[in-house]
């Protein structure tokens, strides 16, 4: 935690709805939503009319029609919110030597040590929100603290734009006044544990005894506690020094022809990889495989996801697409290479409106994981690996500068 308030939190309230809303005027005091096609499809974001007027993220599509009937929606256009986020990055990068990329418009900015060239934190937080609104046309929500945590409650409460600068000293007695569920780390599953407890502001969480809070919370206890009283360590991670790339590939004993063999052996890496993603709290932006034929033909392909992504059940069809491109002609095939690119920190927290399924999801990954660290990557294993052919060798490389 630094000794005054050097941390910058930019959070663009409702993403793609406000870069919807930069690339299309026409919009602003229209109720539009964010959301997919086809049956099932859920609401991703709405619009600053859109929740005035009852919707929110994670409803059904049909329901939120249902409820308003003149509802528009917009397609998600994961190009634009790229762009955009990129745009951001580097309006940023002109006065921060340290800048987090969390994708989605939340940046973290660490300004020490600039303010004989930009004058004092808060002034260079200001010039920056104003660059930000007149270049992109996007209008973000931005507070200076002492650390990522204290800064990000009080994005929290600005909701949908605004600026803050919390004095050194006041943390604790700024946050003790808020809802728990604005403390980052408190999801659904975890405010309806505080709840039931009588837990409802942050201030009543800080105030849990080591004993009360190991009962309560188990082996995080201690993290949530300290970031209640507005206590943190973890400095701002520069996203340039992440690591750039990590990869896996594998070499088969005898050449393959098999399809549901080649399936197999793709699945097996690319779970590989996520592990070790997640171990290094990362996630990816794009993979990329190569395909080595018994005739010494290399073919590669490479896709780019919407968002960060992490988890098995996001990987395992982005690797099933990446062989139907790449492994195209009838010729056997050698060897496998996966390559995890455009790698970007993930902080492990869920969003204030991340649907419960998506919770779920992440903590059966969580238990695979710790099963597999514990016993070895085999003691759990889809069927589908089953079929894997025999492998020569596994080369498993990690280019990192972080």
């Amino acid at each position: 935690m630094t000794s005054d308030a050097t941390v910058v939190h930019i959070n663009v309230i409702g993403f793609p709805s406000a870069v919807s809303l930069a690339k299309d005027p026409s919009l602003r005091d229209q109720a539009f939503v964010v959301a997919g096609t086809g049956r099932g499809a859920l609401v991703l974001d709405v619009s600053p009319r859109a929740r005035r007027e009852g919707l929110e993220p994670g409803m059904n599509l049909l329901a939120a029609q249902r409820r308003l009937k003149s509802l528009i929606v917009r397609p998600p256009e994961p190009l634009d919110y790229g762009k955009a986020h990129r745009e951001m990055e580097r309006i940023v990068r002109r006065y921060a030597p340290e800048v987090e990329n969390q994708g989605g418009g939340h940046l973290y900015l660490d300004l020490r040590g600039t303010g004989r060239l930009f004058g004092p934190p808060a002034d260079c937080a200001l010039r920056i929100r104003d660059e930000i609104v007149d270049q992109l046309g996007i209008d973000p929500t931005v507070a200076v603290a002492r650390n990522k945590v204290s800064a990000k409650v009080v994005t929290r409460t600005l909701r949908p734009t605004g600026f803050a600068f919390l004095q050194p000293g006041t943390e604790q007695e700024f946050l003790s006044g808020q809802d728990v569920r604005l403390l980052p780390g408190v999801g659904p599953a975890l405010f309806k544990l505080l709840y039931t407890a009588g837990i409802r502001s942050i201030g009543a969480l800080g105030s849990l005894e080591a004993e009360e809070g190991r009962a309560l919370l188990g082996p995080r206890w201690q993290n949530l506690v300290l970031a209640a009283r507005g206590i943190e360590a973890e400095p701002v991670y520069d996203s340039s020094l992440q690591s750039p790339a990590l990869e896996r590939r594998l070499d088969f004993e005898a050449d393959v022809a098999d399809w549901e063999a080649l399936r197999a052996a793709a699945i097996a890496l690319v779970e590989d990889g996520g592990m070790d993603l997640r171990r290094r709290r990362l996630a990816l932006g794009r993979l990329g495989m190569t395909v080595l034929y018994a005739d010494g033909f290399r073919r590669s392909a490479g896709l780019r996801v919407r968002g960060p992504i992490a988890l098995d059940q996001d990987l395992i069809p982005l690797a099933d697409r990446l062989l139907r491109l790449a492994a195209d002609r009838r010729v056997r095939i050698r060897s496998l290479e996966l390559r995890f690119t455009d790698l970007v920190r993930d902080p492990l927290e869920r969003d204030l409106f991340e649907p419960e399924l998506a919770l779920r999801q992440e903590r059966l990954q969580t238990a695979v994981d710790r099963t597999r660290r514990r016993f070895g990557p085999a003691a759990l294993r889809r069927a589908t690996e089953l079929l894997a052919p025999p492998a020569q060798s596994s080369v498993l490389r990690a280019d990192s500068h972080g």
